[in-house]
């Protein structure tokens, strides 16, 4: 164990020496990615096997779960596992190419990592300096090679791995991976060649996790063919989420909802238990949004709609993070919560609840633009006027800020001199393009005039001004159902039965077909729908206001008994395991470590005497000699009284002894006789910065920690780096707002 250095020179000096603090020895690349030691985790690909010269057992286990993790594209894992590799065996070359395959999305990183094999490359053997050379000929410095060359040259290296052992099962898994990877540069001139060189990966070993491959490679164009992989693919490693997830991608192109349901839900139960083991928050994990937002469109194509509610609902409590998971960026899972729940309320008539959720504004304008609009659509079907007129004249005021281009950015002299006239060109077309928003606004506005208009009692707006307003909505991107409801409303039957020939064929649009073609006098046609409408509704949820309804519809119609159809029965999905085993539905915050520090004046004292009495954010810094460290040190005790007052405290925590942390006094520019604003503790053994993972197990360094622990032990939010967090505003506001929600959800 490393033991703090007590006097400040030496320490000062020392720093330096190493770096700075929090910061790998090792270069920037090991600055990112995970910085805590590897554990062995059950179901990453047991049938993966890719022998390295290392003599060290626990070297090659560690490594063979990374390339397991590399099929499934845990590449975040992956890359914990080969560090481990290295850390075992520092001699291990082989270690760092499974570094740079594990950043393959960023080239930077993964050059960085291939380099550092070079100086070992001699010890490894001839076939280990093969794959290495595969990775150094892809990240060659000054390269003046093309994308499209690249990318062949790769693929060609990866050949040859396979024609000097045709035997080597992993070469032909990656040489397909390969393949498929670099698909955009180079095209896949014949997908059925790659898939008869993926039998014979499953000719040897059948449940090998290239099963994953085959589903990417036929998913665009004929996912029929990926259907035996899809029943397989989540059971050859069953640890990895995104193995259970892409099953998922063929289920739902075979309009198997249900099937892909149970495979997209696999995912998110898997990676639940991983967060919730691993202290992990949830968007740094890759693809963890998007499985949980398809998840939520497929439960409401089953008509599922309290699942994809609560998931949704779920999303949104999920902790924001300014580099993870923001509302500004579409792909997290704050956006898509509040997204898919807007529209899962919508699609199944939850008016009250729609109401209630957009009342306030979200801060941010395509959101803002949204909630507006779902205010008046809820306000419209709960006949408040009032307040569809108020949410179409917020809509109204909703301001956009102008497009950003490149004319705004800075630039030196010089680069102004080189790129002025190609510059000129781009800001002309950037003005001329207008923001998504503006398009969005427009269309939300369009349709509440229309609604404020239908729903007029009074007679002051005329019919024909009322038709003129619905007609205008035909061009914009309404859904064909809404507008159907609404020319029907109007008393148009014409018009809202020429709508229903474009409308989609998933269950509520058939259900709503049904209806208006039932409305318009269509009886025949709406029977037709209906059969359609019972295909689709055998998990639909029978409480929902369109299903009561149809309910009443069918025995208009004629049909005997309970009208939705059966569960379909398949054998073609694969053998499952029972899905609560795999992990939680829904995230939930771990419980916090308890970690032991002394106060300032020697005493020791647990995380809990602290978090029994109120939410604490708990502030692990590197010392006072660390610049940055002060500077959050700084944030925070300006922002101390707004934590207070908000009923949180903070304590920081240091690895300095009792004594030199009181050097952060002048540092922060207090008064001699001025109190701290807030505790510190120190740390000097470090076991509680490796408690709460503050702590880089692999070169037996201190990282920088932001936690926060609410009355119930649970930790609500982190942030662990090489960086300390100096967001004092975020963080007070971030954990407000989660302390305001209950922590199970």
């Amino acid at each position: 164990m490393r033991h703090f250095i007590v006097p400040a020179l030496t320490l000062a000096i020392a720093l330096k020496a190493h770096g700075d603090p929090g910061h790998s020895a090792n270069g920037e690349a090991f600055n990112e990615g995970p910085r805590q030691a590897a554990v062995f985790i059950p179901g990453c690909g047991d049938a993966v096997n890719f022998p390295i010269s290392s003599k060290k057992p626990d070297a090659q286990k560690f490594f063979t779960q990374g390339i397991g993790q590399l099929h499934g594209f845990w590449y975040y894992e992956a890359e914990r596992s080969f560090r481990q590799v290295a850390a075992i065996d520092p001699e291990c070359a082989m270690a760092y190419w499974g570094m740079s395959m594990a950043n393959v999305n960023n080239e930077k990183r993964a050059s960085a990592f291939i380099k550092k094999a070079a100086p070992l490359k001699a010890k490894a053997t001839p076939r280990e300096q093969k794959w290495i050379s595969t990775l150094e000929n892809l990240y060659r410095d000054n390269d003046k090679r093309d994308k499209k060359q690249k990318s062949l040259d790769c693929i060609k290296d990866f050949e040859t791995l396979v024609q000097d052992d045709p035997k080597d099962i992993e070469a032909k898994a990656f040489l397909v991976w390969r393949i498929w990877f670099s698909r955009e540069e180079a095209p896949i001139s014949s997908l059925q060649g790659v898939d008869a060189l993926i039998d014979q990966i499953f000719a040897a070993v059948p449940n090998h996790p290239a099963h994953h491959y085959r589903i990417h490679l036929w998913d665009q164009s004929k996912p029929i063919l990926a259907l035996k992989s899809g029943a397989q693919c989540g059971q050859a490693a069953p640890g990895i989420a995104h193995m259970w997830h892409m099953p998922g991608h063929t289920f739902s192109k075979l309009k198997r909802p249900d099937d892909a349901a149970w495979q997209q839900e696999a995912s998110t139960r898997v990676d639940h238990a991983y967060m919730i083991r691993t202290y992990i928050l949830p968007d740094q994990i890759h693809n963890y949004a998007h499985n949980e937002e398809w998840l939520t469109r497929t439960y409401n194509e089953l008509g599922r709609a309290k699942d994809a509610a609560a998931l949704a609902t779920s999303l949104i409590a999920i902790p924001l993070h300014p580099t993870y998971n923001t509302l500004e960026k579409p792909s997290t899972s704050a956006s898509y919560g509040r997204t898919r729940l807007i529209e899962t309320l919508i699609k199944w008539e939850r008016w009250n609840e729609l109401k209630s959720f957009t009342q306030n504004p979200v801060g941010q304008v395509s959101h803002d633009i949204t909630r507006l609009q779902a205010l008046g659509l809820a306000s419209f079907q709960l006949n408040d006027s009032k307040t569809l007129a108020t949410a179409l004249k917020d809509l109204e005021a909703l301001a956009i800020a102008p497009k950003t281009t490149k004319a705004g950015n800075s630039k030196t002299a010089a680069d102004t001199k080189k790129s002025d006239s190609k510059e000129a060109s781009t800001d002309t077309k950037a003005k001329k393009t207008p923001k998504p928003e503006v398009k969005a606004k427009a269309n939300a506005i369009a349709e509440l005039k229309a609604l404020v208009a239908l729903g007029s009692k009074d007679g002051s707006v005329r019919r024909a001004e009322t038709r003129k307003l619905l007609s205008d909505l035909k061009v914009l991107d309404i859904p064909k159902e809404r507008l159907a409801l609404y020319w029907l409303k109007f008393d148009d039957k014409a018009q809202a039965a020429e709508l229903t020939k474009n409308f989609t064929q998933d269950l509520v649009s058939l259900a709503i077909k049904t209806e208006v073609l039932q409305a318009c006098g269509k009886t025949d046609e709406a029977k037709k729908a209906f059969e359609e409408t019972r295909k689709q509704a055998f998990a639909m949820d029978r409480d929902l206001p369109i299903a009561k309804r149809l309910d009443t519809l069918a025995k208009t119609l004629g049909i005997q008994g309970d009208w939705p159809a059966a569960t379909p029965k398949r054998t073609d999905s694969g053998t499952r395991p029972e899905i609560t085993s795999l992990g939680p539905v829904h995230w939930t915050p771990p419980v916090a470590p308890v970690f032991e520090a002394n106060t300032l004046e020697g005493k020791l004292v647990k995380s809990t005497d602290f978090t029994a009495k109120k939410p604490t954010l708990f502030l692990f810094y590197l010392g006072h000699d660390c610049g940055h460290c002060v500077e959050q040190m700084q944030a925070f005790a300006k922002a101390t009284a707004d934590f207070e007052k908000a009923g949180i405290q903070l304590v920081a925590v240091t690895l300095e002894t009792s004594k030199v942390a009181e050097g952060i006094r002048p540092k922060l520019k207090l008064k001699a006789d001025q109190p701290l604003p807030f505790p510190i503790l120190s740390d000097s053994s470090l076991e509680a910065f490796k408690k709460v993972r503050a702590h880089d197990d692999f070169e037996n360094e201190n990282l920088h920690a932001t936690i926060l622990i609410d009355t119930a032990g649970k930790q609500r939010w982190q942030d662990i780096s090489w960086e300390p967090f100096k967001d004092a505003k975020f963080a007070l506001e971030e954990s407000k707002r989660l302390l305001s929600l209950s922590p199970s959800k």
